[in-house]
């Protein structure tokens, strides 16, 4: 079973509130010693990450980015008014459901923006260690038995409007025998004439080869086929024999 994980968004430089300061240090502290410890108390076997492990404080990258998109928890610390960790939680929202939004209870109070939503107020202590832990423990359940329900305002009205994302996705392409068979369903004529031949009755074979080199789509994914099969030599391409006879 492959290890799951969780990104935690939070500030790193150095911040400022109501003219108290907090260092990288500070806050690097309360990552390691109390975010990071209550999601290990909660489950123990996840891959934790904050993006000063990936990158460089202050940058978005490709690597961020990736763990935003693809994280299966997203824990976002939004206790100072920091434009990267709002940026990065939004961009998690328009992504996938799984969010913890958390905040020291001692801070200001949250944006109205995202006030409306759920979220989880701690503190920096061994109790709330422990609350901390219980309460991340409760979500991590919750969005384990219903992934894909919405956890912010954009999911939920998505789902309710039936709004089309783009699809990135790339289509999983055919095996060359299905292809070769759907050109043959576009070609009602070379069809027929292979069901002839393989009926044992006698063909124009340059007819045949005309039919299927007018038409690449047809012909591109036939010999694919015939090649991958071994139904197709040098010689019998010559021969303008493409098909056994039965």
């Amino acid at each position: 079973m492959s290890t799951k994980t969780c990104f935690v968004i939070m500030a790193i430089g150095d911040q400022e509130i109501d003219g108290q300061k907090f260092t990288y240090n500070d806050l690097k502290g309360k990552y390691d010693d109390l975010i990071k410890e209550a999601v290990l108390k909660a489950r123990p076997n996840l891959e934790v990450v904050r993006a000063d492990e990936i990158s460089l404080p202050g940058t978005i990258t490709t690597d961020i980015i990736t763990r935003i998109m693809h994280s299966d928890y997203v824990i976002a610390d939004v206790t100072f008014p920091n434009p990267n960790v709002f940026y990065e939680l939004g961009l998690r929202h328009a992504c996938r459901p799984g969010t913890v939004i958390i905040k020291d209870k001692s801070g200001p109070s949250v944006p109205f923006d995202i006030a409306h939503l759920r979220y989880v107020e701690y503190e920096n202590s061994t109790a709330g260690l422990k609350n901390l832990a219980s309460q991340l423990s409760t979500y991590f359940d919750h969005f384990d038995r219903e992934p894909a329900r919405p956890d912010n305002h954009l999911l939920e009205l998505a789902k309710l409007t039936s709004y089309e994302f783009q699809n990135y996705k790339k289509a999983e392409e055919l095996p060359p025998e299905v292809q070769a068979m759907m050109g043959l369903l576009g070609s009602p004529a070379l069809l027929e004439m292979i069901v002839r031949q393989q009926s044992g009755e006698a063909v124009d074979q340059a007819e045949m080869m005309q039919l299927l080199f007018s038409n690449p789509s047809v012909i591109q994914p036939f010999l694919t086929a015939m090649v991958k099969s071994g139904d197709l030599s040098f010689g019998n391409l010559i021969s303008g024999n493409l098909l056994p006879n039965k």
